[in-house]
């Protein structure tokens, strides 16, 4: 990863956006629980502000949903959402290493965070087999990115 000199970050096309493209993965909202009050949020009332977890549409109960959800459409990876996902941190790992035990390391794994993760945040991730991390910041901080804990979490992760 690499900033240019208007200090954005960019990549190449990741292992999880070519999955994504293929139409291999699996969304997997963890909670509609959410810290922000971002104006283009996307959530209908059906899962905003509501601690709910979903396999692609299917109401998640049981870890069995969430497998079952993934088989059925041959899921290559998994995108974590929500919400904000990193409130519920010890689900959040829970999942990916549930995924990680059925379907191997090579089952691609992303997460998407309006938060810049604290260090021991993202070791646990890291340690639960997390592939890659999103980071979506808020508008208000676009132009404060540097030296900020955003910045500090970008080249941690």
């Amino acid at each position: 990863m690499q900033a240019d000199e208007s200090g954005s970050y960019s990549n190449f096309l990741t292992d999880g956006c070519l999955c994504c493209r293929e139409g291999a993965k699996m969304v997997l909202f963890v909670t509609g629980i959410c810290h922000r009050d971002c104006f283009f949020c996307p959530l209908s009332d059906e899962r905003k502000n509501k601690d709910v977890i979903f396999a692609n549409e299917r109401l998640v109960l049981t870890d069995a949903d969430v497998l079952e959800e993934a088989r059925s459409m041959d899921a290559k990876g998994t995108g974590i959402t929500g919400g904000e996902p990193l409130l519920e941190l010890e689900k959040v790992a829970h999942y990916i290493r549930l995924l990680k035990n059925e379907f191997g390391k090579e089952h691609h794994v992303h997460l998407y965070t309006s938060t810049a993760p604290r260090d021991e945040e993202l070791k646990e991730l890291a340690g639960a087999g997390l592939d890659e991390i999103r980071f979506h910041p808020p508008i208000e901080m676009w132009d404060k990115l540097s030296g900020s804990a955003y910045e500090k979490s970008l080249t941690a992760a």
